[in-house]
């Protein structure tokens, strides 16, 4: 599934917090996540609802145990998660790789839960191909990306497109100071706002062709905003929008 395939790139927890709570915005949640993350080793989440309702246990248990599924699985280890019970004790529910339940379940507060991790030791991140992106939308990324002074920058942002890039972070990860990186994106005749804007139409373009996923959760993925930004930028840069390049693709 796209959704959960742009959750599983993200290159740190941090990240991840982001696209989740970014993803709750397009699908307009009703029922939301709170996440205190000041860096670090470790998490607080509050579930709450925008509504005036309120969060069933089993889907904040459900919630619970998808953020550590997905923490674990980019490279959180030694993960442990824990609940706080009626009593006032805490109970761990996730530690050695194993959840656990306590005796009486009606006792547990599912609202909230704290998520420590021992180290984090991120996995191999999937790089798309750039070779078709140089021509892409009758844009000019630029002569050659293959083999030009851009094509591990391109790599980087195509290796997690919806991440809410910085200029900075982008140049920090490439090994480039952010000056270096302006410098060269002009060179190609780009900017930094530009280029990340192509791939995220390059990336939305892909989802359109290959995936069976509403558009909606495209934008998501693509690292757009909202779903007006994903249709405004895509028919500016393909001159269609994405239901009518998803149409004219099916017509073959």
């Amino acid at each position: 599934d796209p959704i959960w395939h742009a959750a599983v790139r993200s290159v740190s927890p941090a990240v991840f917090f982001e696209k989740w709570q970014r993803f709750e915005g397009f699908a307009h949640s009703s029922n939301r996540l709170g996440i205190d993350h000041s860096g670090g080793n470790q998490a607080s989440f509050r579930r709450y609802t925008v509504d005036g309702g309120t969060p069933t246990p089993p889907e904040n248990l459900l919630i619970c145990g998808l953020i550590i599924a997905i923490l674990e699985d980019i490279g959180c280890q030694g993960l442990r998660c824990r609940m706080m019970l009626d009593d006032g004790t805490a109970f761990h529910i996730r530690r050695d790789g194993r959840f656990f339940v306590p005796d009486d379940r009606q006792g547990m507060k599912t609202g909230a839960w704290t998520i420590r991790w021992q180290r984090f030791s991120p996995r191999d991140r999937m790089t798309a191909p750039v070779g078709d992106i140089a021509g892409f939308a009758s844009h000019r990324l630029c002569g050659s990306v293959a083999g030009s002074s851009i094509e591990p920058v391109v790599r980087l942002l195509m290796s997690d497109v919806g991440r809410q890039w910085k200029v900075g972070e982008l140049a920090g990860e490439a090994g480039l100071s952010k000056r270096s990186l302006q410098r060269r994106l002009a060179e190609a005749g780009l900017s930094f706002s530009r280029l990340v804007r192509l791939v995220r139409i390059h990336e939305a373009c892909h989802l359109l062709k290959d995936s069976e996923a509403p558009i909606t959760a495209i934008g998501f993925c693509a690292g757009f905003s909202d779903s007006s930004q994903l249709s405004r930028d895509f028919r500016a840069t393909v001159g269609m929008t994405p239901s009518e390049y998803r149409a004219v693709l099916g017509s073959g």
